[in-house]
């Protein structure tokens, strides 16, 4: 088995939690239903038509924290613009509706995740059984291109890619940590992380799997993971599932 390896770059990303609509919460990194959205917007694919080719049964995916981040809430402005019902489709109407203060704007907090210097870094690792698949991520990534635009999370935030290369899917270094975000299956979990190195782990609740059904989206499934807030790798024993790609141990998510 062999594994795609690129990184997504940007200076900031907001990746809204599922669980809150009053608010604009962010994670830390994006879930797999964004990396898998990403991948589709590198090959093509139209919005909500890739679930089960992209689905977990179908590729894997991992994703690792280059550089170190933090977030930060900010607060903005939203403006209500919808034409039809306002009555502003051009910049005279629109204009006009400005000036007699029929647009109306409200405050809304939203959270941000920038690195502590440098730039965001996500290096995400990609395999698959299906060799069309497959070959035309690899050829998209060697040549820089992409069929629409990639972002972090929302369409403001536009990102770039950095292809690293394909490297063998190997059995995991010892004595060596997680670099990537781990899934956490159970409760026994903690105990196997070697505290007496110096560690900071951060527990997200994710989705994890899309549908569609009756022609809307719903989310089948979430998964929790842990990442470490200064990107050192994780001091894990015993755990399976783990694998070496480019010289990292990573878990697929």
């Amino acid at each position: 088995m062999r594994a795609l390896v690129f990184d997504i770059t940007g200076y900031m990303a907001h990746f809204r939690t599922f669980y809150t609509n009053s608010s604009s919460v962010s994670y830390a990194f994006p879930p797999r239903t964004a990396i898998i959205g990403i991948i589709a917007a590198i090959l093509g694919y139209k919005r909500d038509s890739y679930y089960e080719k992209l689905s977990p049964e179908n590729c894997k995916v991992s994703l690792s924290i280059v550089n170190p981040i933090r977030k930060f809430l900010q607060t903005v402005n939203y403006v209500r613009t919808k034409p039809d019902e306002d009555n502003f489709g051009n910049f005279r109407n629109a204009l006009q509706a400005y000036l007699e203060r029929k647009i109306s704007t409200y405050q809304v907090g939203i959270e941000f995740v920038v690195p502590l210097k440098g730039e965001l870094r996500y290096r995400i690792y990609f395999t698959t059984e299906d060799k069309e698949l497959y070959d035309k991520l690899k050829e998209y990534l060697e040549k820089g291109k992409t069929h629409y635009s990639v972002y972090l999370g929302l369409t403001e935030l536009l990102a770039d890619l950095e292809y690293i290369g394909e490297f063998p899917v190997e059995e995991p270094i010892k004595d060596r940590g997680i670099k990537s975000v781990i899934p956490v299956e159970e409760e026994s979990f903690i105990e196997r992380i070697d505290f007496s190195k110096p560690v900071s782990l951060v527990l997200e609740r994710m989705p994890y799997h899309f549908k569609v059904e009756d022609g809307f989206r719903k989310l089948v499934k979430t998964k929790k993971f842990i990442y470490e807030r200064l990107s050192r790798e994780i001091p894990l024993t015993d755990y399976e599932g783990v694998v070496s790609i480019n010289g990292e141990n990573v878990i697929w998510m």
